[in-house]
């Protein structure tokens, strides 16, 4: 029998959407052992004043240290993970806060870390799903949760497993951090995230290459979709101060530069950043 997952979120703000992944989880067809919320430096949520309790599972609201110009993303995930294991849970099941759950894509999650399909390696495997897009909520009506695959906007190349299988992945640098899974084991095989990224830049692709040099996998999920609601996106500034402090980063961890990352590639095409001649990044 599948292993009860829990289910680990972060948040700054965007409490309507924190509001709606908790109804996202509401109507699933299966509940979460406890849901473990990072409050980055959200005085609203760490004091308790969002309605996100219920009585079918645990939910537990924790802050972490935060500066706004960049949100610790990366730490706040492993604290989660810290909470969800000292709650007794074997399953993760990672969320954006801007990110709910499909009707069955705990369910899907949770039986595939229980089970680990056969042929993997020893390493730690990382369980990802498809990740589609939603419009704006209706003003009147909202979202119809549990049949979200209806209002969910058109994702053309994404070809995912059907319900129930799983497909290797071959280019884990792609991995998206807003929706996935491990078991606990795995999580901590793999050393967590590195929490000298701040700000959402390459923090997952670094976890990807610490999984891939621990002899790990990522394997997609026929349906565990996941769906982003609208957010604002980061100024363009922004996201070039965060990609050249996490440039600097990567390659002292790793040496030399991250390979076709979307960030990169989106400021390149912009002309913000540039590549120097001897290796790196500078602003363009």
């Amino acid at each position: 029998m599948p292993l009860q997952p829990a289910v680990l979120t972060m948040a700054k703000g965007g409490h309507q959407q924190l509001l709606h992944q908790v109804d996202g989880l509401s109507v699933g067809s299966v509940p979460p052992l406890v849901h473990c919320v990072i409050s980055m430096g959200d005085r609203d949520l760490t004091r308790g004043r969002l309605p996100l309790g219920t009585d079918r599972w645990t939910t537990l609201v924790r802050p972490i240290p935060s500066d706004r110009r960049a949100l610790p993303l990366a730490g706040a995930r492993n604290l989660a993970a810290e909470m969800a294991v000292e709650a007794g849970a074997e399953v993760l099941v990672f969320l954006g806060g801007h990110v709910i759950p499909g009707s069955r894509t705990l369910e899907r999650f949770a039986e595939a870390v229980s089970e680990r399909p056969a042929g993997l390696p020893d390493g730690p495997v990382v369980y990802v799903g498809p990740l589609l897009h939603l419009p704006e909520p209706e003003e009147a009506v909202g979202y119809p949760f549990g049949r979200l695959d209806e209002v969910a906007l058109p994702a053309p190349g994404i070809d995912p497993p059907e319900p129930g299988r799983h497909l290797g992945e071959p280019s884990p640098e792609r991995f998206d951090g807003r929706a996935f899974a491990m078991s606990a084991r795995d999580f901590r095989a793999a050393g967590g995230f590195c929490a000298d990224y701040t700000g959402h830049g390459l923090e997952d692709a670094d976890f990807a290459e610490k999984v891939t040099r621990a002899g790990g996998a990522f394997v997609h999920v026929g349906g565990a979709t996941a769906y982003v609601q609208p957010v604002e996106p980061p100024d363009l500034q922004t996201e070039l101060r965060v990609a050249l402090r996490h440039a600097g980063t990567w390659r002292s961890r790793w040496g030399g530069d991250p390979v076709e990352h979307p960030l990169y590639e989106r400021l390149l095409g912009s002309g913000v950043l540039r590549r120097t001649e001897s290796g790196g990044f500078v602003a363009g």
